[in-house]
């Protein structure tokens, strides 16, 4: 029957969904340390970035491929962004305490820092994934695009507030079976179309 046949269109779906929830397996499990959250991400994007063009290979064998060879690039951006989102937490906590214009000045100074930190850091992770460079030059290099692939940038920040308005007003228990099966590599897998697209021309220029 054509149904069971590898090449169907249904078969080929529901190999991908079978992809996509032992990644988001992987992925948790490797979060889990907490402070391997960016390796995890890095891997994580490695295979969904080869999965939207077709060039996916074994998920377990790519995704801890990719976990250990970019291990010490991921895990300190992770720390930098991760501490500068704290400091900029506790510098939004302590605007709200001040009064008058400078706290209002103050307040906008917090988020106008917090929006050029998320700029570069939606694209950090599949950045590392798909080129080598130092540290310093791939943060630099991920702000640099988020600003030249701005259509793209804000197609990703609606697809992260979708996912956030998702979490906050959805039932927490159909929440938490969705992010726990497929969440993070479906919304990574979603991303990645537009990832590959973003970074198109600096592939050309590599």
């Amino acid at each position: 029957m054509k149904f069971f046949n590898y090449d169907s269109p249904i078969m080929q779906f529901l190999t991908r969904l079978t992809d996509l929830f032992i990644l988001n397996f992987l992925f948790l499990i490797c979060c889990i340390p907490l402070v391997t959250i960016g390796a995890s991400a890095t891997a994580l994007y490695s295979v969904t970035l080869k999965m939207v063009k077709k060039e996916e290979s074994y998920i377990f064998s790519s995704f801890f491929r990719a976990f250990k060879s970019n291990f010490r690039h991921s895990t300190v951006s992770w720390l930098i962004l991760l501490l500068a989102s704290l400091v900029l937490g506790m510098d939004y906590r302590a605007a709200g305490i001040m009064g008058g214009t400078f706290q209002q000045i103050f307040s906008f100074l917090v988020i106008l820092v917090s929006m050029i930190i998320l700029f570069p850091a939606i694209y950090i992770f599949p950045y590392i994934a798909r080129f080598e460079n130092t540290i310093k030059n791939s943060l630099k290099n991920a702000f640099i695009i988020s600003i030249a692939q701005l259509p793209f940038t804000i197609l990703l920040l609606l697809i992260l507030a979708a996912a956030v308005a998702f979490t906050i007003f959805i039932d927490f228990r159909i929440v938490g079976f969705v992010w726990f099966v497929i969440g993070f590599s479906g919304l990574a897998y979603l991303n990645s179309f537009l990832y590959r697209l973003a970074f198109r021309k600096f592939e050309a220029e590599a």
